[in-house]
């Protein structure tokens, strides 16, 4: 929630001070009157001006929430958009038929909601709130479908005695491959290549 502090020589000229500065509506602000404005004294002691804090009011919950509907309407979805606050993260959850379109490949397009909402949410807050963009339950999907292939590459690695690289991945999916073999006592993983085509290989432990 942002405050800035707003002067001029009314109060009035320092509330839309402040309101222009927060790029916001009255409706959308807390106002506090600090000072009144005083006038000067036989033109020897000089007047103060009006000081007032403005503070937005902002729920960054609802705010994405709001974001990612007006997305689904520029975008011409017909989907639900369903919110929640988890562990300080908000998780937006897009429901409706033919979601493919928000999914993109690989979940490329989904990740790029994720990651313009984050920065509208952000824009607004002081500390950051990370946000998590699903439609139709795609990332559980996703994520099962991960753990499945690093445990079969992982078996086929042991079998074979060679590494094994697996598909690119974004960063947060190569870390699931890590997080699932981190305890496996055959198998490393570790990571190569570059942005976009920066992938997780498995290989045998040596002693």
């Amino acid at each position: 929630m942002k405050e800035v502090t707003g002067t001029g020589k009314t109060v009035e000229e320092a509330i839309e001070s402040a309101l222009s500065e927060l790029s916001i509506k009255r409706e959308d602000a807390d106002i506090t009157i600090v000072e009144l404005p005083t006038k000067g004294l036989f033109g020897i002691l000089p007047g103060k001006n009006a000081v007032v804090q403005v503070r937005e009011q902002f729920d960054p919950v609802l705010f994405a929430a709001d974001w990612m509907e007006q997305i689904l309407e520029k975008m011409r979805i017909n989907a639900r958009v369903g919110v929640r606050l988890q562990d300080e993260r908000i998780e937006l959850d897009i429901a409706g038929n033919n979601l493919g379109v928000l999914i993109g490949r690989r979940g490329q397009t989904l990740d790029a909601l994720q990651y313009i909402t984050t920065l509208a949410v952000n824009k607004k807050t002081v500390e950051f709130v990370p946000v998590q963009v699903d439609a139709g339950g795609y990332r559980e999907k996703r994520r099962l479908t991960i753990q499945k292939n690093a445990l079969s590459a992982k078996q086929k690695a042991v079998k074979t005695g060679r590494k094994i690289a697996l598909e690119p991945m974004t960063p947060a999916e190569r870390r699931l491959v890590h997080m699932a073999l981190s305890d496996d006592h055959d198998v490393v993983t570790y990571s190569i290549g570059e942005e976009p085509s920066r992938r997780v290989v498995i290989d045998l432990k040596r002693d």
